[in-house]
């Protein structure tokens, strides 16, 4: 090859290196943010609401209701067969929606192949590796992640349905019935999404037959719209009928407000500064115009997809909805593709820098600012075991949240300031009793500090039998590696603890709320008499030493 010719292949090739390598990057960098410390995290808040029916309930139990409290009967199955056959952890309860998250990362730039370039692409798989909320729900035990996948495959087959001819065009119908169903079936709440390709691609078919007189591409939906009906009745048509009372009980209560509006659109671009909000949407104008420009029937089905499935969510006023991340976890289906504007409108901007070779690094630049302006880092640091916690994911903006503006005035015990002079990841504490909801648990106010492993302590029967974030020691289909049972540690069982901390009343957020808890003070001679004498105590929390008992 001559010189001029290396000349003119050289200048072609580096900048694609450049660009995947900000998507190998990307995928790795989300990959990671996906699956760190996730071994070790506490199961908190929502991701209780399966474990009860597990506790509570048979299959057909779980296969026939939704319950008040909503569990995803597909993720309850599951966990039950895990109970059944060897014991359910919390890392088997994470499993699928951590994969979720990853495939997501992987599979979505092959989902579009063809209609984005490879400079969108890195930088589409960028923005959602850092998506604050997708990387929050890919690991937390709710279905959420998983319902985002199935949606996104879901809208896009469908698409792909209405252009292909011929066997091809049979296997995307199929593709859409299937993940249309088992969305549907793991969170009622996707169906206003997965179900409006409809409403779009009815009307060109109604636009269609009326001017040239062919009918054939409503035959098509309808013969897709039963086949995609009849799968999702074989799943819903009974917890539908027997849980009718209770989904009426979860709609029309609550409704979106136009401040809590305004800060679901920060959370879903993942930001708390109102200045880097604007530019997200100046940046998802920009490439949604350009988008239109080549593309305008995609622009207008998925402003569609989005546009609706918001407006139903919000005419049903389902419970909780005034607060952000409820409708921001509600509408995750449609954040990839705004996602994809913003990117695509980032490479246009970059796209005028005359060095073809800055662009990829121009962009890469702009992601790490906007994930440290973002709200991981803050709680990125190990140990951490309430990534999920509300303290975290309620809203980005302190000066917002609740869970950090309404908390306790009384300063951290002094024990946990000890425990910090102590080398980090050093120790490993049993914290008893406890409530599940992000409201009344101080752990990671206090793990901030001590920088020590924690476990909960379960004291059914010890200090009273409770059934609300516990289970007895009996439930042997529960091999939960963070939950203990106090009853256990009586018996001379530590669970490779140090301290046990017994908390004599519950840590309120707002400190008025109202909350049952046990009689601690009642069952603390119990735990002296075969434990010892406590090695600390002050108003709130009792510590015992594990590893030198006194059994005298």
């Amino acid at each position: 090859m001559s010189q001029s010719s290396t000349a003119a292949v050289v200048p072609a090739f580096r900048p694609s290196l450049g660009w995947y390598l900000v998507l190998g990057g990307a995928i790795l960098a989300g990959a990671y943010l996906r699956v760190t410390q996730l071994a070790s995290q506490v199961l908190v808040d929502d991701e209780w609401h399966a474990i009860h029916k597990l506790l509570h309930s048979d299959a057909k139990g779980i296969l026939t209701r939704f319950g008040l409290a909503d569990y995803s009967i597909p993720l309850t199955l599951y966990y039950r067969f895990l109970s059944l056959h060897g014991g359910l952890t919390e890392w088997e309860m994470h499993v699928p929606l951590m994969i979720a998250g990853i495939a997501l990362l992987l599979l979505a730039p092959l989902l579009l192949r063809g209609a984005i370039e490879l400079p969108a692409a890195a930088t589409w798989v960028a923005l959602l590796a850092i998506s604050p909320l997708h990387v929050y729900h890919s690991r937390t035990a709710r279905p959420y992640a998983l319902t985002c996948l199935l949606s996104i495959v879901a809208v896009i087959a469908f698409r792909r349905w209405w252009f292909r001819r011929g066997a091809r065009r049979l296997w995307f119908g199929g593709l859409y019935a299937f993940a249309t169903f088992l969305a549907g079936w793991l969170h009622l709440i996707t169906l206003p999404f997965t179900l409006l390709p409809f409403a779009w691609y009815g009307c060109r078919a109604i636009l269609i037959a009326g001017r040239d007189r062919d009918f054939r591409p409503i035959r098509g939906l309808a013969l897709l719209a039963v086949a995609t009906a009849l799968l999702l009745a074989t799943a819903l048509v009974a917890p539908l009928l027997g849980s009718f009372g209770q989904l009426a009980a979860k709609s029309a209560t609550d409704t979106v407000t136009a401040e809590s509006l305004y800060r679901t659109l920060l959370m879903l671009v993942g930001v708390s500064n109102p200045v880097l909000l604007v530019v997200g949407m100046a940046l998802g104008v920009i490439g949604a115009y350009t988008f239109l420009q080549r593309d305008p029937d995609f622009v207008g089905y998925v402003t569609l997809l989005a546009g609706g499935s918001a407006v139903a969510i919000t005419l049903a006023r389902p419970a909780w909805i005034q607060h952000p991340l409820v409708l921001a976890r509600y509408m995750l289906p449609a954040l990839p593709f705004a996602l994809l504007f913003i990117a695509q409108g980032a490479v246009v901007l970059v796209g005028q820098l005359r060095r073809t070779m800055l662009r990829p690094l121009t962009v890469s630049l702009g992601i790490a600012l906007l994930f440290l302006a973002g709200p991981i880092p803050a709680y990125l640091y190990e140990p951490n075991q309430f990534m999920g916690h509300a303290r975290f994911q309620f809203d980005y903006d302190d000066a917002h949240n609740p869970y950090v503006l309404e908390i306790p005035k009384e300063p951290v015990p002094a024990f946990y300031v000890e425990l910090a002079k102590r080398p980090a990841r050093s120790l490993t504490l049993i914290e008893a009793p406890w409530r599940l909801e992000s409201n009344f648990i101080p752990f990671p106010w206090y793990q901030a500090v001590h920088r020590q492993y924690i476990k909960i302590g379960l004291v059914t029967p010890v200090c009273g039998v409770r059934d609300f974030g516990e289970y007895p020691a009996s439930a042997k289909g529960l091999q939960f590696r963070y939950f203990v049972h106090v009853s256990e540690i009586l018996t001379g069982h530590d669970y490779g603890a140090d301290y046990l901390v017994m908390h004599l009343k519950a840590w309120k957020t707002p400190p008025d709320a109202d909350v049952e808890w046990p009689d601690v003070a009642a069952c603390l001679p119990k735990i002296t008499a075969k434990i010892g004498p406590p090695v600390y105590r002050d108003d709130s929390i009792v510590v015992f030493d594990l590893k030198h008992r006194d059994n005298s």
